[in-house]
């Protein structure tokens, strides 16, 4: 279902709401491109059942297309100790450490990301800092 008009929905309605509706909800919202609202939704999964990792992943998501960096951050690092073994968990929070433009600490995961097979992208992304004037060689 697309939403096409901005969503008014209040935080009382978000804490009555049950855990699975305010992930699809959360869910609709980002893909309707309310990434916003749908990080206000999706962090009521994620209170309600900390240890759910598609939970995170939207919510990070959703932060990292808002702009929110320092919350995706946080979400994207939570999903990494929830499933160290996703080289896309390690690819995000390497993008949002590069968006923040800590490339060092981004390259460390996309190193990582690349030796699980997530993407040669992310192979790339460590050879261009490791590129870079003035930068030693990254060791994860």
């Amino acid at each position: 279902m697309t939403i096409y008009m901005t969503p008014t929905i209040t935080d009382e309605q978000i804490a009555a709401m049950e855990t699975f509706d305010a992930f699809r909800y959360g869910e609709e919202l980002f893909e309707s491109r309310y990434p916003r609202h749908a990080a206000r939704v999706l962090r009521k999964v994620v209170d309600d059942e900390p240890r759910n990792a598609s939970g995170w992943e939207l919510l990070g998501r959703a932060h990292f297309a808002a702009a929110q960096l320092a919350p995706a951050e946080d979400a994207f690092r939570r999903l990494v100790e929830l499933e160290p073994t996703s080289g896309w968990a390690h690819t995000a929070l390497g993008l949002t450490l590069d968006r923040q433009s800590r490339h060092r600490e981004g390259a460390v995961m996309h190193r990582l990301a690349s030796a699980m097979g997530e993407s040669a992208r992310d192979e790339t992304r460590v050879d261009l800092v490791e590129r870079s004037p003035g930068v030693e060689g990254i060791v994860p």
